[in-house]
């Protein structure tokens, strides 16, 4: 639950920290598995042909992390629109005014007009509440999949550089590919 304070800031306040409060919560949630070095006591005895596939198994991967960054980034947008959306559903209005000003013309009227707003308000919030979980979890993924194609890439770079100073050739290599097929 939200201590009082938090409970007191404006919807328009939370839009304006949301940058912050997604940024502080993003560090424990990061993936911890470890991942591979990019270079490996191995690789010096790799022929031409097994780094020429683990490249293309790490292009294909590549861009399966695209992919899910590109969702995740998608995700935060929509979620951002849901928020902006539910922060403009908070300002009354004409209608709101006007139906205030007729509720107070019945006796006991001002009373449930107030608890029509307070449980609009805590609907709102509850919104909001959902809408920054979304948010966090969507920049979490980004993070994680951006960080995963960080690795990917910098590993097919390390091959490729490999590949070269072994003095490997693509067509030779795509050669014996085919004749093995």
């Amino acid at each position: 639950m939200l201590s009082t304070t938090f409970k007191r800031i404006p919807l328009h306040g939370c839009l304006a920290l949301m940058p912050v409060l997604a940024n502080a919560q993003i560090g424990p949630m990061l993936t911890t598995e470890p991942m591979r070095s990019v270079r490996q006591l191995g690789d010096g005895e790799l022929s031409c042909a097994q780094i020429h596939a683990e490249t293309q198994a790490l292009e294909k991967t590549g861009q399966i992390h695209r992919a899910e960054a590109a969702q995740a980034q998608q995700a935060m947008t929509d979620t951002q629109n849901e928020m902006m959306k539910l922060a403009s559903e908070g300002r009354g209005g004409v209608g709101s005014a006007i139906g205030g000003s007729l509720l107070g013309l019945i006796p006991g009227g001002s009373q449930v007009q107030g608890y029509a707003m307070q449980a609009a308000a805590e609907a709102r919030r509850a919104g909001m509440q959902d809408s920054t979980n979304k948010m966090m979890q969507a920049q979490t993924r980004l993070v994680n999949a951006e960080q995963a194609l960080e690795h990917v890439q910098a590993r097919s770079e390390h091959l490729v550089d490999l590949f070269l100073k072994k003095g490997c050739k693509l067509s030779e290599v795509k050669a014996a590919t085919d004749a093995a097929q």
